[in-house]
């Protein structure tokens, strides 16, 4: 386990949290630990709980901040944000974003969003960011005094611990091992037009805890980039479109564009000539709709493109697709020539490159303003 700076937590939570406010169920998407249980929150109650850091495995952790060594491998955070998109194929999906991954549903709400399509059809698709911790209920009768894993929404709770951090930053000692803070939360009632009353945070209190914790309880700690449920590119995009054999897609799958005359996998034909990717040409989803991605047209959207284009034209845009060597890095500026703080994840080289962390930063902050962020 890392070794544990007394008074890490503190400087590192305040910042994060100061960073934050300038960035802006089931549980199927969530693969959890055989022993463990999930907390959740109820409207109109009060819940003492203590908050225990994990040791972070991701690389790629949307808190991650490498000059204050925040959520690094190895080292210890106390919770792991992430994002959703709802209703895909009748679920609740992580966004592969999450873990810097591209994801079919983004690049298609991108698309429709410079078409100047309808605001309704495309904030369905807009993200929504989460976090999940690993807290100890504090004297609860329906709660063991043990580890649970809490989800909730970075609206419903993390804005408020937040604000409450940024006015005393001292507080963001609550998650240390020893020297931690228990969280006394009270929880309002809420509905939106018809839903059932979910749960906001109304008040915060931060309390001395009776005694601290030895680092025995981190083995019943779980790695919280691990229960994320996070689909493969392929599976997800078959999600997305509706295809009827979308649980047929290979675990491991990467759907490559352009590549060739196509190829079978799992019972699903990726045709890459002149049909449409999605819809194999037909123009309609498995329900019988026109595809989202050729609008209807049966002809893959790039290659009509590429058609309306003189053969120069061809050319020039085949030496533009060519792998770029990175060029000498600048602040807010992207080493392979591409649009920083616009299009991270859009090409091979975003996954090792050295700006992700500020890119992806960037982006979330634009995307932000724009409203792009729901809960």
């Amino acid at each position: 386990m890392a070794k544990k700076n007394k008074s890490s937590f503190r400087d590192k939570v305040s910042h994060n949290s100061r960073t934050q406010k300038i960035q802006g169920s089931a549980y199927g998407y969530l693969q959890i630990p055989k022993g463990l249980t999930v907390f959740k929150e109820a409207p109109s109650t009060r819940i003492n709980l203590d908050f225990l850091p994990y040791v972070v495995t991701a690389k790629k952790h949307l808190d991650r901040d490498d000059s204050l060594e925040i959520a690094m491998p190895g080292g210890l955070w106390y919770k792991r944000p992430f994002f959703i998109h709802r209703n895909i194929g009748n679920e609740t999906v992580v966004c592969p974003t999450s873990i810097g991954k591209k994801c079919p549903v983004c690049e298609y709400r991108s698309k429709k969003m410079k078409e100047l399509a309808d605001k309704e059809e495309t904030d369905a698709l807009k993200l929504s960011r989460r976090n999940l911790y690993c807290v100890i209920p504090i004297g609860h009768k329906e709660y063991e005094e043990k580890p649970h894993i809490w989800d909730i929404s970075q609206f419903l709770f993390q804005e408020m611990l937040n604000d409450e951090i940024d006015d005393d930053p001292e507080l963001g000692l609550f998650p240390d091992l020893e020297e931690g803070l228990t969280l006394k939360i009270r929880f309002g009632s809420a509905v939106i037009d018809k839903s059932k009353p979910f749960a906001t945070t109304s008040r915060i209190d931060f309390n001395k805890r009776e005694e601290g914790y030895g680092e025995k309880i981190m083995k019943q700690v779980p790695d919280l980039d691990e229960c994320l449920l996070i689909h493969p590119y392929a599976k997800l995009e078959a999600m997305f479109l509706e295809l009827e054999d979308a649980e047929d897609a290979e675990e491991d799958s990467e759907i490559e564009k352009g590549s060739g005359a196509g190829e079978e996998k799992e019972g699903i034909v990726i045709t890459t000539g002149e049909a449409c990717i999605a819809c194999e040409g037909t123009g309609e989803n498995s329900k019988g709709n026109p595809c989202r991605i050729c609008d209807g047209t049966g002809i893959k959207p790039k290659q009509k493109e590429e058609e309306e284009k003189p053969e120069e034209n061809k050319k020039e845009d085949r030496k533009k697709k060519e792998v770029k060597a990175p060029k000498e890095e600048k602040e807010n500026s992207c080493p392979y020539d591409h649009v920083f703080g616009t299009d991270c994840e859009k090409y091979e080289h975003c996954d090792d490159c050295d700006c992700w962390d500020a890119c992806i930063d960037a982006q979330e902050e634009k995307e932000q303003g724009e409203g792009d962020i729901s809960f």
